[in-house]
């Protein structure tokens, strides 16, 4: 029996996959080889198909026995998944705060791993300027971002579980505890996840 791998992001997978299918999105192969070795392996992804080429590919090369699930052939599947959504939050921080604003995201995120409806978080600090994807023109050279900006994504099934959380005692103290670090007022978006 073939082993299906759905090859899209994690959050991808979770709105919709088929049904029974391992999640290994395209770019993290490479960690999975011994345990795909003498495995036969079928790939998908969405509508487009150029990650499960990519994957097929990958594998292909690396002496795994792989194919692809072509798209036409995608809706012959059961499928599952659940809605998501996403809370973005836009966070600046003072200049020599950014180490203990960290532990104080982390402690954050800690509390909010065990509430109703949270699917997972990631948090991003900015480092520097891409000249390239600003298609600013000139010498590419090192900009540091001043003040330290962050970004801290939560994922919940609704945005009801998400508003909920906020009004939890421990939330509001792990709140209350990053706000000395903030030079900027932070705020917050909801995002659906399209790809």
């Amino acid at each position: 029996m073939d082993l299906i791998i759905d090859v899209k992001t994690r959050e991808e997978y979770y709105i919709d996959h088929i049904e029974g299918a391992l999640n290994i999105p395209v770019w993290d192969f490479k960690f999975y080889l011994d345990f795909l070795k003498d495995k036969s392996v079928k790939v998908y992804c969405g509508p487009r198909g150029k990650r499960s080429e990519m994957a097929v590919e990958f594998l292909q090369d690396k002496g795994i026995d792989a194919e692809e699930i072509p798209t036409e052939d995608l809706d012959d599947y059961e499928h599952v998944g659940e809605p998501m959504v996403t809370a973005i939050n836009y966070l600046s921080v003072k200049p020599g705060h950014e180490e203990e604003f960290e532990e104080k995201v982390e402690d954050l995120c800690m509390k909010t791993m065990d509430k109703e409806g949270f699917i997972g978080t990631k948090v991003f600090r900015t480092t520097n300027i891409s000249f390239g994807g600003g298609m600013i023109p000139g010498e590419y050279e090192e900009i540091e971002v001043k003040p330290t900006k962050y970004v801290m994504l939560t994922y919940w099934k609704d945005r009801e579980s998400h508003e909920k959380f906020h009004d939890f005692e421990e939330i509001k103290e792990g709140f209350k505890e990053i706000m000395p670090h903030i030079c900027v007022t932070p705020h917050e978006v909801f995002a659906d996840i399209i790809h």
